[in-house]
């Protein structure tokens, strides 16, 4: 991906170049700093507001003492848009540089969703042991994630769930992964991951589509009696898994294409479409 001209700094557009600071700043040998990353298309982001609560909750957690409100936050988000390009993922980063209040930082970023024939057919994914540390804060400390990415990208695979100390899958490295056994559709308890914005949505499609849905855990044991499985995240929207390590879950089944196509509604919906 390509990182866009343009940074904003504690309001002030500067050139990337210019975002630096010192190899000693806590934020980098004690990862004390949170993020988000939020997807814009034709200028339009999408769940502004929702990934911006986020944000000033997992400060919070984090003990950082933010000055910005989340009306200037979304004001800077805009901003940084407007100086760069109407299209990309835009990463808000809260970082503890020494200073009394927490450093804000905003940059934009080229991607690549999924291929059509991702979504098509779904992504084969692996499973990789370890914990993200706090997980309801979105911390720079992502060690294990990064881990898991490594060993997915060995293995030619799309993504690496994680599987706690317990055997249980709980996230992957950065997206949140949602089953469907016996014909409910299931998500890890409240307080064991990040929740991200787009899982949040899909929740509430699911409840307004009448579909089963527990929060419960998912224990590695079980995935062979898994029948669909899907990954969401704010690059990927709810894209189909078709393969489980070994274990092979199939296409697209129907709970997951129905969340897929009502999801990508929402998303039209929202962007103005």
């Amino acid at each position: 991906m390509t990182i866009y001209q343009h940074i904003l700094h504690n309001g002030k557009i500067i050139p990337k170049e210019e975002a630096c600071f010192p190899v000693f700043t806590p934020s980098l040998v004690g990862a004390l700093g949170v993020y988000e990353t939020i997807l814009v298309k034709n200028g339009r982001y999408v769940a502004l507001q929702e990934h911006l609560a986020r944000l000033l909750q997992s400060s919070e957690g984090a003990q950082l003492r933010l000055e910005p409100n989340l009306d200037e936050l979304a004001a800077w988000a805009h901003e940084i848009v407007s100086v760069n390009a109407p299209d990309g993922l835009v990463r808000v980063l809260v970082m503890d540089l020494g200073n009394e209040q927490a450093d804000v930082f905003l940059y934009e970023m080229s991607y690549a969703a999924p291929s059509p024939e991702d979504y098509a057919r779904g992504v084969p994914v692996i499973l990789y042991h370890g914990e993200r540390a706090m997980p309801l804060v979105k911390s720079f400390n992502t060690l294990v994630p990064g881990l898991a990415r490594k060993a997915a990208r060995a293995a030619g695979v799309h993504d690496a769930l994680l599987v706690d100390r317990d055997g249980r899958v709980t996230e992957g490295s950065n997206c949140n992964v949602f089953i469907v056994q016996d014909g409910v559709l299931a998500a890890p308890p409240m307080g064991v991951v990040l929740e991200g914005t787009v899982m949040r949505r899909v929740m509430a499609l699911a409840r307004e589509l009448g579909i089963p849905f527990q929060r419960r855990h998912l224990p590695a044991r079980d995935i062979p009696r898994w029948n669909e499985v899907f990954l969401t995240s704010t690059r990927r929207g709810v894209l189909p898994v078709r393969q489980v390590g070994d274990a092979e879950i199939g296409p697209p089944g129907p709970i997951t294409r129905q969340l897929h196509e009502a999801y990508r509604a929402w998303e039209q919906k929202e962007m103005g479409g």
